[in-house]
């Protein structure tokens, strides 16, 4: 299938004829599809049951096979007249080439920056930026400034370096940014905001969780009172959705502000009449050079060849200064040798039609010119609401059950993803938003007109269908992959379509939707051939037993749920890869029937407030031996001669609370066995003070939560150690003299909550944490001073100080730590906030080479 689109592809742009043969390829292949995987479960129930009963069920087993030889001379013959019209369309060297991919030697040498480092498109704005932050910093009435434009314009990037201004970061005391989208949910929204401005406990969070609408903007607004406020509500496109948040925003005289992006300028005038909004508009012609030559050119300080000059100026003036469209362009040709600029230039030209929208065209060419294995995987971004921010890990594992990844060498799935990931990035059709502490790629967003044209070409060619609230009526689709989004999951139910292509079904609702018996099952009895189902704010308590019939699913996830268990029926999905649920219930119990699922290469359980899975019984784990993912789970008699056995393990957290001894000793025992292992989270009531770690060479990442009698030796920690995290320790000596000794530790947060930190004092030598990029230090109780001797932290970026009560001043060697970029306080007391002040504050001479300070209360 594969080696017959690589070269269709490149020659059906332009040619209907081809196109359409091209789709006569897809459709017999899904139909073949369908044929085999039909077969196989209608006989998989027989061969499931025991010898006596199978006899029984042979017979339709017969017939089933008869029908499916029938089917496949069907599928040969389209084949056999397929290939025999392939002459006709200039495609007689198909499947000729080796199947192969760029992008497995184009990315080898690409390297991400620090995740801490930005990357805003800025050209052209500085005068904007002035002009906001003076709108924002100025006045004392709560007023609303509003930046209004069409899509692509650049509002986004715009009001993120305003709100990113060290000038507008001092001058208010608590910021938050929200997206709003088309598709919003008013309860949603409103606990972003409260998760933007305060950070809770999580018996707060469960109160939280339980308000209504109004109680949130109460609670939100009574916050704000005392407080000189930032409130950013990016992409606002409907009147209502701000008249259902302007009341959690109080004027307090203050000087208080709320800035709305908003493609609508009446959304603009009803939020404020009396503040005018910014209208942005198109770039000028340099600024426009400028941009494409920043995104063509990356890095580069000699810019374009002179002798592309006159033809890329002309292809800028195509875009008619729209910064997404530059931006995109820049993305494309970034990829491009400069002979090929000139056919770029054509097909840019030849694409101008009238009626259709211009920037459609323009991103439509790029999507076209994505090497061919990266188009289905682009287009597979539409299953995401608007403004979703996805994360990498996520996208990468939906590609890989979906069989959109191919093995590629000795490397993994995910590797192959990360790396198809990284190019779409590069070609600026996706936007990467967070980066990981190890410098990779944490989440991503696609921008709003991007999606429309995956959405678009996705339902062109039978891929996908989107369903939302503001559809009048839902169609029966032929597409293979369904995305409900917003709150019409119960209507969708009630339907009773065929859908005979369907292999992956996506619900994203805002807010949870409670299904009754009926429609629930219709969820499992209605897709038998499914491979992906994905699951999020569905109101599900209890998966039925129907699950089990899903016997093709590759992908289960079911995020933010009520779910106390997983069916027994679940081992029957035994082409399962990764399995993920979220709960709302401190414990999910996991049965012992997971052994079953010899595929599964991710489970991932999350308790929504700190809770963990319980495998039952004495499962024989190690007969999955392609797991790479076991995350959090409770120590248990799973662990006896299994857990040593799991060698391809990368990722582990496990749970020690209220157990006998002996489980931790099998741990100890086991896990020096997994070389494998990258990230190991472990959390009890009381931790032993020692750890065999040091023989895991890969180990990068450790999360320790309990009580530590002392803090182990740093020749004790893992050599490749990045990251580290302390947390509820109750320590007793000052952490960093030993921890400033580990050589590549870039990452480090403690957190000494719920007991006294009872040392006074604590120290950074010289010359030490020499690779440090980010410190956080929260809830360390009791510590009034700390030192930091010059040298020290050389490299520093991030510095975060949470809750510490009795902590008195900043340290003077700070003021040498001349890397620092962005400097945080939470909830610290007056005292040294008033230390902090840049108009006399005692403290101040310290920090004021920081680039962005921000003291929130």
């Amino acid at each position: 299938m594969q080696c017959f689109l690589k070269d269709a592809d490149a020659k059906q742009e332009g040619d209907e004829r081809v196109k359409s043969w091209v789709r006569n390829v897809r459709d017999v292949a899904y139909y073949a599809e369908d044929v085999i995987d039909t077969f196989v479960f209608k006989i998989s129930p027989s061969r499931q049951r025991g010898r006596i009963r199978r006899y029984v069920f042979i017979f339709n087993e017969l017939i089933a096979l008869h029908k499916v030889g029938l089917e496949i001379e069907r599928i040969k013959n389209k084949i056999h007249m397929i290939s025999e019209s392939r002459l006709a369309y200039g495609i007689e060297n198909i499947g000729q080439g080796a199947l192969t991919s760029s992008s497995s030697l184009s990315l080898q040498d690409w390297r991400l920056t620090s995740p801490l480092a930005q990357e805003p498109d800025f050209v052209g704005f500085e005068k904007d930026l002035e002009i906001l932050v003076d709108r924002l910093i100025e006045g004392e009435r709560r007023c609303v400034v509003s930046v209004v434009g069409m899509g692509g314009l650049g509002k986004a990037t715009l009001t993120k370096n305003v709100y990113n201004d060290s000038r507008v970061k001092t001058h208010f005391d608590s910021c938050a940014w929200i997206s709003v989208s088309q598709e919003y949910g008013v309860r949603d929204l409103l606990q972003n905001i409260i998760n933007c401005y305060m950070v809770l406990s999580e018996e707060e969070l469960k109160k939280v969780e339980k308000m209504n609408v109004f109680q949130l903007r109460h609670k939100i607004s009574e916050y704000l009172q005392e407080k000189r406020y930032l409130m950013v509500l990016d992409d606002t496109w409907t009147i209502e959705a701000w008249d259902s948040l302007k009341d959690a925003f109080p004027d307090m005289k203050n000087g208080s502000r709320v800035m709305i992006t908003t493609r609508n300028k009446d959304v603009a005038l009803h939020a404020d009449a009396r503040s005018t909004p910014y209208e942005l508009q198109f770039l000028g012609t340099n600024e426009c050079w400028e941009l494409l030559c920043r995104k063509t050119f990356p890095g580069q300080d000699t810019g374009c060849p002179q002798d592309l000059e006159q033809l890329g100026r002309e292809i800028v003036a195509k875009c008619h200064g729209l910064p997404l469209a530059i931006v995109v362009i820049g993305g494309l040709f970034s990829r491009k040798e400069p002979w090929e600029w000139e056919t770029v230039h054509k097909s840019i030209s030849w694409q101008f039609v009238e009626g259709q929208p211009q920037i459609s065209r323009i991103f439509s060419l790029s999507y076209r010119n994505l090497p061919y294995y990266l188009k289905p995987r682009f287009l597979y971004l539409g299953i995401f609401p608007e403004d979703y921010e996805f994360r990498a890990k996520k996208l990468i594992q939906l590609w890989a059950a979906e069989g959109l990844l191919q093995q590629r060498g000795n490397e993994t799935l995910e590797e192959v993803g990360n790396d198809c990931l990284k190019e779409l990035i590069q070609r600026s059709m996706i936007q990467l938003v967070k980066r990981r502490s190890s410098g990779g790629i944490k989440s991503c967003r696609i921008h709003d007109l991007l999606r429309d044209l995956s959405i678009s070409e996705a339902k062109e060619d039978k891929l996908l269908q989107v369903h939302h609230e503001n559809m009048n009526a839902f169609s029966t689709s032929t597409a293979c992959r369904l995305a409900i989004h917003h709150n019409v999951l119960r209507e969708y139910t009630s339907l009773k379509s065929s859908t005979p292509r369907l292999r992956s079904v996506f619900i994203y609702t805002q807010v949870i939707d409670r299904l009754e018996g009926k429609q629930e099952k219709f969820l499992y009895r209605g897709f038998k051939l499914l491979r992906v189902l994905d699951l999020h704010n569905v109101g599900i308590k209890k998966l039925p037993n129907e699950i089990g019939v899903l016997i093709h699913l590759r992908y289960f996830g079911c995020t933010k749920t009520n779910l106390e268990r997983l069916p027994y029926s679940i081992g029957n999905l035994h082409n399962l890869q990764i399995l993920t649920v979220t709960t709302y219930n401190y414990v999910l119990i996991i049965p012992s029937a997971v052994e079953k699922m010899q595929q599964l290469r991710h489970v991932q359980v999350k308790s929504l407030y700190g809770g963990y899975g319980v495998i039952e019984g004495h499962p024989h784990l190690d007969q999955i031996i392609n797991l790479q993912t076991l995350s959090y789970v409770k120590a248990g008699k799973w662990m006896y001669a299994c857990l040593g056995m799991l060698t391809d393990l990368r990722k582990l957290g496990i749970e020690f609370d209220y157990i006998g001894r002996e489980y931790v000793d099998i741990f100890y025992e086991s896990i020096v066995k997994l070389n494998c292992l990258e990230s190991l989270m472990v959390r009890g009531r009381h931790l032993p003070s020692k750890f065999p770690f040091r023989s895991l060479l890969k180990l990068s990442k450790l999360f320790l939560e309990g009580e530590l009698d002392m803090l182990p030796e740093y020749t004790e920690f893992p050599t490749n150690l990045t990251k580290l995290t302390l947390k509820y320790s109750r320590l007793k000596q000052d952490p960093l003299a030993s921890l400033e000794k580990l050589r590549n530790l870039r990452i480090l947060r403690v957190d000494g909550s719920f007991a006294a930190f009872t040392r006074v004092e604590m120290a950074c030598s010289a010359q030490q944490f020499p690779r440090l990029e980010s410190l956080h230090l929260e809830r360390l109780y009791g510590l009034e001073e700390w030192r930091v001797e010059e040298g020290a932290m050389p490299i520093l970026l991030l510095l975060r100080i949470d809750k510490s009560p009795q902590w008195k001043k900043l340290p003077e060697g700070l003021q040498y730590v001349t890397t620092l970029k962005i400097l945080e306080f939470w909830s610290m007391p007056d005292e040294f906030k008033e230390r902090l002040r840049e108009d006399g504050g005692e403290d101040w001479h310290k920090i004021q080479h920081v680039g962005t300070v921000n003291i929130h209360y």
